[in-house]
């Protein structure tokens, strides 16, 4: 199933496109370019389809705004063009193509197939989040120590996953891997709009990167809340007794409390990093410490070398 988000104030076409590209894809139309950002931070489209006037340099501002952000670059928008507009600016307007409206019944299924298909094989994101994954969130990192940016980059990883995992079934478990998802990047985007990367690298496992300043604070609230959210994931039972039972990779059957979060924060503003693995090798080390302290927490390395 397909992920469509179609920005379009023409309810005819909106129901032409949802008609015409029937079973095998999921429509979800919105009428303005604010609309459609607010909707990408909830939930990832596989594609944005945009039927606006693309001359109207609001609109031009939010698709650049939206393409020059590293957790969004990655979708693909294909723009419906009116019949009289021949050409584009296309330096000044990141889409990725483009379809006429009179070849929309002939041609749509093709371009929007088209569309999706190679942005999988250009970019690399996590199917289940549809966050950057590892290479993304390595290039981001090394990025911005080669510009000799300030910033301080978050690992995080969920505790007692994997006997969640094993005790209600893979598909409960995907549940909390979008959830969490979702949580973390609405939590950073609202408090760092500009400037801040989410990503995943894979089964529980998150980074994100901001300012210095704001991370703390972003990460006490992405922890207070994962606390409120993640009950209603067990069974009313296994909530009020506050574990489960599962077995471990010994064989051995143990009692796991509910899921917490352990996060460690590594910085550059005293050490120096040079390669993206120093500062994820010293990130992990603090969410390892974080790890002993059985709730969830978060240890920030405040070391000077």
């Amino acid at each position: 199933m397909h992920n469509l988000l179609l920005i379009s104030e023409d309810e005819s076409k909106i129901s032409l496109v949802g008609e015409i590209l029937g079973d095998g894809y999921s429509l979800i139309a919105v009428g303005s370019i604010e609309e459609a950002i607010n909707h990408i931070y909830d939930s990832f489209p596989d594609l944005i389809m945009l039927d606006l006037n693309v001359k109207d340099k609001k609109v031009i501002t939010g698709l650049n705004t939206l393409k020059g952000d590293p957790i969004f670059y990655q979708l693909p928008i294909l723009v419906i063009m009116d019949e009289k507009t021949h050409s584009f600016d296309w330096k000044n307007m990141r889409v990725d193509d483009y379809l006429k409206k009179r070849d929309i019944a002939t041609d749509l299924k093709n371009r929007v197939d088209l569309c999706i298909a190679r942005s999988k094989r250009t970019f690399e994101v996590n199917p289940l989040t549809r966050l950057p994954g590892n290479i993304s969130i390595t290039r981001e990192i090394q990025r911005r120590l080669d510009t000799g940016e300030i910033f301080a980059l978050a690992y995080l990883d969920i505790d007692n996953f994997k006997p969640y995992n094993d005790y209600y079934g893979f598909g409960r478990g995907d549940d909390v891997i979008r959830m969490t998802g979702r949580l973390i990047m609405n939590i950073v985007r609202s408090l760092e709009e500009s400037g801040s990367f989410v990503g995943h690298i894979g089964g529980d496992d998150f980074v994100y990167i901001m300012s210095l300043e704001k991370i703390e604070p972003a990460t006490k609230e992405i922890i207070d809340k994962f606390g409120e959210i993640i009950p209603a994931f067990y069974e009313e039972e296994d909530r009020q007794r506050g574990y489960i039972e599962s077995v471990d990779r010994s064989g051995v059957r143990r009692k796991y409390s509910l899921m917490t979060l352990s996060i460690g924060i590594a910085h550059n503003r005293y050490r120096a990093f040079t390669h993206h693995g120093e500062m994820s090798g010293v990130a992990s080390e603090m969410k390892r410490q974080a790890k002993k302290i059985n709730v969830s927490a978060y240890l920030i390395d405040r070391r000077r070398k």
